[in-house]
């Protein structure tokens, strides 16, 4: 539960407006060719009302692509990874995820954000998978300890997966990308349940 006095109405527009222009300036730009004037004018307001609610450009860019993980994350942490059916399931929500701009990962996946944020989803699938790898019993430590590579490899693989379906989709419907990342995420979700 929420502590504290609310959020007054007109630093969430304010802030949603900064966000927005950020991400519609992030289509044709880099991160770094994206300034906090650039961003007051896209946003109809004036660089002190940015400055009032971010220390800088970066700032809203770090913002979004960690609401964007987040977002990312929570629709995989609801996702059944033990079934090609949940990840399908999963899939299909990522996608839906991706299309809707009124959120952090939809707003971002289409920008020049993109391998940027695609790094952070590869950092936070191998934390999780090394989590299910680190949670068994079964393992030894030797085992363990090389264990990061073939996580670091197949969080890679997923990634790649992913971006290219949600990108032009070639083709793939979501049974055909679960029924390929089942195999790679087989042995990680064994393990977790295993323990």
């Amino acid at each position: 539960m929420a502590t504290g006095k609310p959020v007054d109405l007109r630093i969430r527009r304010s802030k949603a407006a900064i966000r927005a222009a950020v991400a519609s300036l992030m289509a044709d730009r880099g991160p770094d060719d994206v300034s906090a004037k650039d961003v007051a004018a896209t946003a109809l307001i004036n660089k002190k009302t940015f400055y009032a609610h971010y220390p800088s450009v970066k700032a809203v860019v770090d913002e979004l692509e960690s609401d964007a993980v987040r977002e990312v994350v929570d629709v995989v942490r609801q996702a059944s990874l033990t079934s090609v059916e949940g990840i399908a399931e999963g899939c299909l929500r990522l996608r839906d995820l991706a299309q809707d701009g009124a959120t952090a990962f939809g707003s971002i996946i289409g920008t020049r954000m993109r391998p940027f944020l695609l790094e952070r989803l590869r950092e936070e699938l191998s934390s999780q998978l090394m989590v299910s790898v680190g949670s068994s019993e079964r393992l030894g430590s030797a085992v363990k300890d090389g264990a990061g590579y073939a996580v670091d490899f197949v969080a890679g693989g997923v990634v790649s997966l992913l971006d290219a379906w949600l990108s032009d989709g070639d083709g793939m419907s979501a049974e055909d990308v679960a029924e390929s990342l089942a195999p790679a995420l087989s042995p990680y979700t064994k393990i977790a349940l295993a323990s």
